[in-house]
This record gives C-alpha cells, sequence and structure tokens, in this order.
C-alpha cells in the first residue's frame, strides 16, 4: 500500500535539456540533507545508450531504487518524447492515466515530507500517447509546481506559453503555485537579470535564481505541526502552548518525539526527522 507524500512537486521544463534533473537532483540532495523524507519520480524516461541516467541520479539522492524511481518498462533506448520512442522502438506507447496511476502506487508505505516527479521535455511534449507534460501534470495532481527555465535570450516567451498550458490544463491554480527557476543564471548578464526581473515584477511570477530559494519555497508547502500538541498548526489555536518547555511533537510531522532530560540539558528527536528543530 502506497502513500502519497505530504506535498508532491512536479517539476517542468520550458523545453528539454533545461536542467529538470539537476535542478530535481539538488534540491532533493539538500531537503534530504536537512533530514526532510523525500521520494522521487520519473514517470518516462528516455535517451540514448550512454546518456546517463535521470532516475539513477534521482535514486542516489534519496536512496531509492533506481526501478522505484522509474519503472523498467517506462525506458526508452531513444533520445525522443517518451511515446514517440515507444513507438520508434516497437513498444506499446503508454497512457496518461497508465503513468499517473504508475506514479501514484509507487510511493512509500510511509508519507514522504516531499515527492518530487520530474517530467520528460517541456510542458508541451508528449508525455503519452494521449497527452502533454501539463495533462500528466494535470492528472498527478501536485500541490507545486517548479518551472524550469532558461535565463536567457527567449525565456519570458517560454515561461509565459508554459504557465499559460499548466494553467489551461488546471494544473495551476490559485491553490497550486508555479516557481520559475531560471537555471544557469548569472547576476553578471544583464539580460538575465531583466529577464528576472521582467518575469518577478511585470508578470508577476515567483522566481528564484539559486536552489536555496527553491528549498526555502518548498518547505513553505509543507504542513507543520505544533511542537506542544502534535496538531497541524492550521488547527491548533496555541491553548496548549508552554514556553518553558521542550517541544512534545515533531513540528514537521506530529510525531511524539524520544525526549531524553538530564540536569544540565535536554534533547527531542524524532525517528523519521531526527534533532527536534
Amino acid at each position: 500500500m502506497s502513500a502519497r507524500p505530504h506535498r508532491v512537486v512536479v517539476i517542468a521544463g520550458t523545453a528539454t535539456d533545461i536542467g529538470k534533473t539537476w535542478v530535481s537532483v539538488e534540491l532533493a540532495s539538500r531537503l534530504v540533507a536537512d533530514s526532510w523524507a523525500v521520494e522521487a519520480r520519473k514517470p518516462a524516461q528516455s535517451g540514448g545508450p550512454d546518456d546517463p541516467s535521470d532516475a539513477a541520479l534521482l535514486a542516489v539522492v534519496t536512496g531509492e531504487s533506481d526501478l522505484v524511481v522509474c519503472p523498467a518498462h517506462r525506458r526508452y533506448p531513444v533520445p525522443m518524447a517518451p511515446p514517440m520512442a515507444a513507438e520508434a522502438t516497437g513498444l506499446p506507447a503508454p497512457t496518461i492515466e497508465e503513468l499517473a496511476s504508475e506514479v501514484a502506487g509507487s510511493w512509500g508505505v510511509r508519507a514522504a515530507d516531499v515527492g518530487l516527479v520530474e517530467l520528460a521535455g517541456g510542458v508541451g511534449s508528449p508525455a503519452a500517447s494521449d497527452g502533454d507534460g501539463a495533462a500528466l501534470a494535470a492528472a498527478i495532481a501536485p500541490d507545486g509546481v517548479v518551472l524550469v527555465a532558461d535565463a536567457g535570450l527567449g525565456t519570458i516567451n517560454a515561461v509565459r506559453l508554459s504557465v499559460a498550458r499548466l494553467t489551461d490544463a488546471g494544473v495551476v491554480t490559485e491553490d497550486v503555485p508555479v516557481l520559475v527557476f531560471l537555471n544557469r543564471y548569472d547576476d553578471d548578464d544583464d539580460l538575465h537579470r531583466r529577464n528576472r526581473v521582467w518575469l518577478a515584477d511585470r508578470d508577476r511570477f515567483t522566481v528564484a535564481v539559486d536552489v536555496a530559494a527553491a528549498v526555502d519555497w518548498m518547505i513553505a508547502l509543507v504542513p507543520m505541526h505544533c511542537g506542544y500538541c502534535g496538531r497541524p498548526v492550521t488547527e491548533c489555536d496555541g491553548a496548549c502552548a508552554r514556553p518553558l518547555d521542550p517541544d512534545r511533537f515533531c513540528v514537521r510531522c506530529g510525531r511524539r518525539l524520544v525526549v531524553r532530560v538530564s540536569p544540565a540539558s535536554h534533547s527531542a528527536t524524532c525517528k523519521v526527522h531526527g534533532s527536534s528543530r
């Protein structure tokens, strides 16, 4: 039995080879280093025989099997969009429902804090025989989207078109935000700076140009818990607070902490997230 992560974030791109896997690996790496429980999925992947496997790179960071990140039957040995690669190699092309169902059924038995789902190609690239990346994202129903874009010439048009497609597909809404991540950003490049400012100030997109800011954005999506009663902070009125007492529950997952008290100090540890923060 699989448990959907508390927050699922789709990693999409404005184009192919825009750096989605690099961003996904960096995000997962930093979250894991900070003791967040992270799972990663790549619904389908394709590439040449000498190309590095996206699933393998993600699996190294999350500690999962790369066959869990992307199942063997969704790997195609030619660098084309997954349904085209499937047809080119004589395999049945996947459908949106099949890919989304496989992702949903592959999560671990204990809900992770964050589940990253990296799409193939750009938002409008074919993801299955009956839909593109935006359609697959809609079927996955994420809690947020990181849209990876280039920082250089043409990126404003690419970002606008990609966000419009995600919005039309019902992925990006008032309740499901999108973060535009400008990959390979160089603050010394005048065009890069102007693109960032235009997207943020004129188009009103939330824009990140470094991984740390993107991690902060993702953490803000994760529901937090009261350290005194363990309930979600949205359900706690604060009446349980005892300012002089240490937390008894993990603020990340609400599990009861293992508390050790001595005359000189105390410690509180969550079995999932480590030392209380």
